[in-house]
């Protein structure tokens, strides 16, 4: 899209070929990912949200879709467009996201920290262990209802002790 009319922002950022960590995944087996590279990518991604955190900015919308890949399959966190910062966020009042990687405050419109962002992390660490979409087997709106009655489950990851620390995340 285009803008005619004054004024006219632009955001120029550095080229990223490989595309969003969803397609990446998208094209991967399930349970495919070695260790090792689950690893690096999470770090990455831990990484982006701690500076993101350290700068008082919480991004709300963290998930494989918005999560960049270079050359190097370095990962760069990518469309900042529901993001606040902390001290002015509030509550989420219509606020629009994407209801499989958002944690229940979000979904209840309530007060919000960073704790959102380390909930879509869980979800985006148990995308890059099963390669596969959370929740699949449900509508968005089911998948919202299901996290916020916290009765849903997740299929198993593949690996026992990442599995423990994923439940950590999503409590």
């Amino acid at each position: 899209a285009a803008c005619k009319k004054p004024p006219v922002f632009c955001i120029i950022t550095e080229y990223l070929p490989g595309g969003s960590l969803k397609k990446y995944l998208h094209h991967q087996e399930p349970h495919s990912l070695p260790l090792s590279l689950v690893l690096k990518l999470a770090m990455d991604i831990a990484h982006g949200m701690q500076y993101l955190h350290s700068q008082g900015i919480l991004h709300r919308d963290l998930k494989s879709e918005n999560l960049l890949l270079d050359e190097d399959m370095s990962v760069k966190v990518a469309d900042f467009g529901i993001s606040c910062l902390e001290s002015q966020c509030g509550s989420a009042k219509g606020f629009t996201g994407t209801y499989r990687w958002m944690a229940p405050e979000m979904i209840k419109e309530k007060h919000h920290t960073k704790k959102v962002d380390v909930y879509s992390f869980g979800i985006v660490l148990w995308e890059l262990l099963t390669a596969l979409t959370p929740f699949d087997n449900m509508t968005p709106e089911q998948a919202a209802f299901a996290v916020c009655q916290k009765v849903y489950t997740l299929k198993e990851a593949n690996k026992p002790r990442l599995s423990a620390l994923l439940h950590a995340y999503l409590r």
